[in-house]
């Protein structure tokens, strides 16, 4: 009895250190496999010239550039948010404050972007850019398709 007992101890042992390594090594791997499903779109568009890749390139390099540190302060202020909405006695005016500051910086992030993607509309053909504005309507499409399909999964817990 005592054998299987100890048998039973170290199998449990066993299996809760290679969970744990499994816990560790997820965000690494999810992080990975998102990178691979990225996919560049620019490397489906029909007829893009050299000229016109090193312009989309040197124009997300700068919206990167850029969009940087705004991630990083919206990062700040998510984080911000948090604690004080768990704070022993919140306090509704810095709360709110924050809520005003971090709307202000999502809607000029979304500005930026749009910015961006119409710098690089710009210097497309366009027939390029029926074949962008077909991909982003996919896309679009897709997103939408797999949040009903959420929500229905929620719904029907």
């Amino acid at each position: 009895m005592k054998k299987i007992m100890a048998t039973i101890g170290v199998a449990v042992l066993l299996t809760g250190s290679s969970f744990a390594q499994n816990a560790e090594t997820a965000p690494a791997k999810k992080a990975e496999f998102k990178k691979e499903r990225r996919h560049d779109m620019m490397a489906d568009i029909p007829n893009l010239t050299e000229e016109q890749k090193a312009e989309i390139q040197k124009i997300k390099a700068e919206s990167r550039k850029k969009s940087e540190p705004q991630r990083k302060e919206m990062k700040d202020l998510r984080s911000k948010l948090n604690t004080l909405k768990t704070a022993e006695n919140p306090d509704q005016q810095q709360i709110n404050s924050l809520i005003d500051k971090s709307a202000k910086m999502k809607a000029e992030m979304e500005k930026s972007k749009i910015a961006s993607q119409l710098k690089v509309r710009s210097i497309l053909t366009p027939e390029q850019r029926k074949f962008v504005d077909a991909q982003r309507k996919e896309k679009m499409e897709m997103r939408e398709k797999k949040h009903m399909e959420r929500k229905k999964m929620k719904q029907a817990k």
